[in-house]
């Protein structure tokens, strides 16, 4: 087995020529990939060699960032209800339905925009089907009427949502990835980490799904 190098926080910045604190920013941003060996990090001399190639420190667009390479083809549809499992049945006035494709993927899309109560407020509530497959839902910020925002937790591959002190995954670097405790206040809302978009920003609703598909295919 090739030896992979491996280095401690301060080793990586002597490296980097950077202060420990900067590039502990870097690692909590997901800029520089890490892991933890108890409560220290540790980086690898490739993880180091892939953080200068990709241009170093990406710096914070306050602008929504949008998936690359999407072709979300939607069209507004008729208004339509769904049953979940519990037998629970909720409308959405407004619809939307059509295909996602990229490179390598294509996916059957029926979007629905209606409402209901999270975190002890009734919100904007964004179900997205793939396939005919519940797959993601956003809900409306506390100040959804003055920024159209809504939010959607992030589910890793083992099923556990994206903690802040976590690197944030490359699928979703180009997405705006945000606490969503810190834009949705209430009871029961959640301290884990959430795409935040427009709520007629269609194609990163959607593209949030297929990365969420794709995850669910990797249990």
């Amino acid at each position: 087995m090739e030896t992979i190098k491996v280095y401690t926080l301060q080793e990586t910045a002597e490296i980097l020529k950077a202060d420990t604190k900067i590039i502990l920013n870097e690692i909590e941003g997901g800029h520089l990939q890490a892991f933890r060996v108890g409560n220290d990090w540790r980086t690898t001399e490739q993880s180091i060699v892939e953080f200068i190639a990709g241009g170093g420190s990406q710096a914070v667009d306050s602008t929504l960032a949008k998936p690359s390479s999407v072709q979300t083809k939607l069209q507004e549809a008729p208004a339509f209800q769904y049953t979940w499992p519990s037998g629970s049945t909720e409308k959405y006035p407004l619809a939307y339905e059509g295909v996602f494709e990229d490179t390598s993927r294509h996916f059957e899309v029926k979007l629905g925009i209606g409402e209901r109560e999270a975190a002890g407020k009734n919100r904007k509530r964004v179900l997205v089907l793939l396939n005919g497959r519940p797959t993601v839902e956003f809900a409306g910020v506390d100040d959804f009427d003055n920024t159209d925002l809504v939010a959607s937790l992030i589910t890793l591959p083992n099923r556990k949502r994206l903690k802040a002190h976590q690197p944030i995954p490359k699928e979703y670097r180009s997405f705006d990835v945000r606490p969503y405790n810190s834009l949705i206040k209430g009871p029961r809302a959640a301290k884990a980490m959430a795409v935040v978009a427009k709520i007629d920003d269609l194609d990163t609703i959607v593209a949030h799904a297929v990365n969420r598909a794709m995850y669910r295919d990797q249990l």
